[in-house]
């Protein structure tokens, strides 16, 4: 046998588990990422995720919504029309962060209602669903809005009672992000990362706001700790997408 450098033996063994180390190396990289991703979805309910509408019912019966709502490139879209009706989540929420995305086609209204309840007008004594309204609606197109839109009724817009500011709405065509926050009496609207309105619900300054609104005639309004999350269908042809929702109790 030939004398081996010492030298030779000395490196072999790094040779060898260099490659070895490399791959563990990615492998934590890898893991460290997936708990990255695993952190910043921890908490959230998926209720559309661009596949069925299982969490959601047609306001008007326990059916999953087929008529006027349509599952499109994992998009959901309400036709125009008015054929298919508002639609709503088969649970009630509390406190909660509520995230989805919107498009809207050209001069098209909706609205995302939220703390939704069944109550009585005071003055009909007929029922309605009813609930606080964070409106959806093409700014730059719509009649009434254009004009002024940042007014109660323009995107963003606590309904009829809060203006949206510093709004920074994408036209017809593009998608906007909402986020809703409701903590307590404590509300947010937020579009695309800033925050439009911050109120408190049942405050004398919200209750003022309602007793000069069409809502006044519902004694009920608002008040309810809890309720579903409704789509509006308004008639017009409005996409939505990644829509989430987040327990803050």
């Amino acid at each position: 046998m030939k004398n081996v450098p010492f030298r030779k033996f000395l490196f072999a063994p790094l040779m060898l588990t260099l490659p070895v180390f490399l791959v563990l190396m990615g492998s934590t990289k890898t893991d460290h990422s997936e708990n990255r991703s695993n952190n910043q979805n921890k908490g959230w309910e998926v209720l559309f995720d661009g596949h069925d509408l299982n969490k959601w019912q047609n306001s008007t019966s326990d059916s999953t919504p087929y008529k006027g709502w349509k599952i499109e490139n994992g998009t959901l879209a309400v036709t125009s029309g008015r054929i298919g009706g508002d639609i709503i989540t088969r649970e009630s929420f509390r406190n909660f962060e509520l995230e989805l995305d919107f498009k809207l086609t050209e001069s098209a209204n909706s609205g995302i209602k939220y703390l939704v309840n069944r109550i009585k007008n005071a003055k009909t004594n007929t029922t309605s669903l009813m609930g606080i309204e964070y409106q959806i609606i093409d700014d730059f197109n719509y009649p009434e809005v254009k004009p002024e839109p940042n007014s109660t009724i323009s995107t963003g817009a606590v309904y009829l009672l809060y203006p949206p500011k510093n709004k920074k709405l994408l036209p017809s065509g593009q998608w906007n992000k909402v986020r809703i926050v409701v903590n307590g009496k404590h509300i947010e609207h937020w579009l695309n990362g800033k925050l439009l309105a911050s109120y408190e619900r049942m405050s004398p300054d919200f209750q003022e706001k309602v007793a000069q609104s069409k809502f006044k005639d519902y004694p009920d309004y608002a008040k309810a700790d809890s309720g579903r999350i409704l789509l509006q269908d308004h008639g017009n042809h409005v996409y939505f997408r990644n829509i989430r929702i987040k327990r803050l109790d």
